[in-house]
């Protein structure tokens, strides 16, 4: 079933969250004047906010608070080609604000469960709702990894602030799934965007008690089950700019 269970009603008290998580709110698809209303709304609960789009098309997106972000990527290798781009500018001293490296987790799904629909069959359709996830676990260790490389070291002991990841959850599917999406998402140092309406549900149905817990076993396994249908993770950036979402 593609639904998802009814979430229970978290004791009354402000929301707790993960040590070093910072909920953003993302704006980006409605009205400015709605956009205030909810970062009013959210004052006490978020850290950034993504505002909505301006009128014309910008070089750099930049949070409410100056954050740069950058992407978005959808699987390893677009963020292998992101982190080449940004460890350049960082070894020159060309990065002088915070950067936050997007990954849309529903968008992952989303292309990815299309191609299961596709293929069809119980197996494949028991991968629904994995794979975007699962990337997300990957690409938080490659980051890690590649944070405590020497080109990394030396710029960030220049004072180079470090890029951190951003994990955007705006679903079709409705507020429980982007609130469901960051529960699964809350790794020390990087920052989850929450539509105002799975803001709520977060708020209203989460309790954090702690960080995510980071399970490659489980994300490769997803990646292994996944290559065998003929889709590959990582490489989701590659072949959506051939119009397909296998590889």
């Amino acid at each position: 079933m593609n639904t998802l269970a009814p979430l229970p009603i978290r004791p009354a008290g402000p929301l707790r969250r993960a040590a070093e998580v910072a909920l953003w709110l993302d704006c980006r698809h409605i009205s400015r004047d709605a956009a205030d209303r909810a970062r009013a709304e959210a004052a006490h609960t978020v850290h950034d906010m993504l505002p909505p789009a301006p009128g014309g098309a910008s070089p750099e997106r930049l949070s409410a608070a100056g954050v740069a972000v950058a992407g978005p990527v959808h699987g390893l290798v677009g963020y292998r080609r992101l982190m080449r781009r940004l460890r350049s500018e960082a070894a020159a001293s060309r990065l002088t604000r915070p950067v936050a490296v997007e990954y849309p987790i529903h968008a992952v799904d989303a292309r990815v469960n299309a191609r299961l629909d596709w293929i069809g069959g119980c197996e494949a359709k028991a991968m629904r709702f994995r794979a975007g996830i699962a990337g997300a676990h990957l690409l938080y260790d490659a980051l890690r990894r590649e944070l405590r490389s020497p080109d990394w070291v030396r710029a960030t002991d220049r004072g180079v602030p470090a890029p951190y990841l951003l994990w955007s959850t705006r679903p079709r599917s409705g507020p429980d799934r982007g609130a469901e999406y960051a529960g699964r998402c809350l790794f020390p140092g990087t920052a989850v965007a929450l539509s105002p309406e799975a803001l709520r549900t977060f708020a209203l149905h989460g309790v954090v008690t702690g960080p995510t817990a980071v399970d490659l076993v489980e994300a490769r396994r997803v990646v292994g089950v996944l290559e065998w249908f003929g889709i590959h993770l990582g490489a989701l950036d590659v072949t959506a700019a051939r119009g397909t979402t296998s590889g």
